[in-house]
């Protein structure tokens, strides 16, 4: 059963672990970045910040629906993607998502504050009001627009 949806630049970090694993009995985490997929430093690091009870999986859109579909009736997925754009690609590919929590996007230049945590450019913006109108529902905490 898929029970998180979480767009976080950091992907999984301590408040993912600690809060979201545990309250949701997450037994699989599927981390969506075609960057990471390629980088052995950044799975490694993300793999010690996950306890040895909860298997991680590094994929591209493809192959996290691919492996959504089929884990999704055993485990109790958590799905973590870095941006929005792989999110809407995802859906547009026949993914299913109604609920996303938006964590952490950090400051960087060119970007406005959304919420103390979350900062986001116009093209960023366009495509979450793209995944909204797929009738999918956003978290964010403290968000002011």
């Amino acid at each position: 059963m898929l029970k998180v949806v979480r767009l976080d630049e950091r992907l999984v970090h301590g408040q993912v672990v600690n809060n979201w694993c545990s309250s949701e009995a997450i037994t699989e985490i599927i981390v969506v970045d075609k960057n990471v997929v390629k980088d052995e430093i950044r799975k490694t690091f993300i793999e010690m910040a996950v306890p040895e009870d909860i298997e991680v999986l590094f994929c591209d859109v493809d192959s996290a629906i691919k492996i959504y579909e089929e884990e999704s009736k055993y485990e109790n997925l958590m799905i973590i993607f870095s941006n929005p754009f792989e999110i809407l690609e995802f859906l547009d590919k026949g993914g299913k998502i109604n609920r996303i929590n938006i964590g952490g996007l950090p400051y960087k230049n060119g970007k406005k504050r959304i919420t103390t945590a979350v900062y986001l450019n116009e093209n960023e913006i366009d495509v979450l009001k793209e995944i909204a109108k797929k009738k999918c529902f956003f978290r964010c905490k403290n968000a002011s627009k």
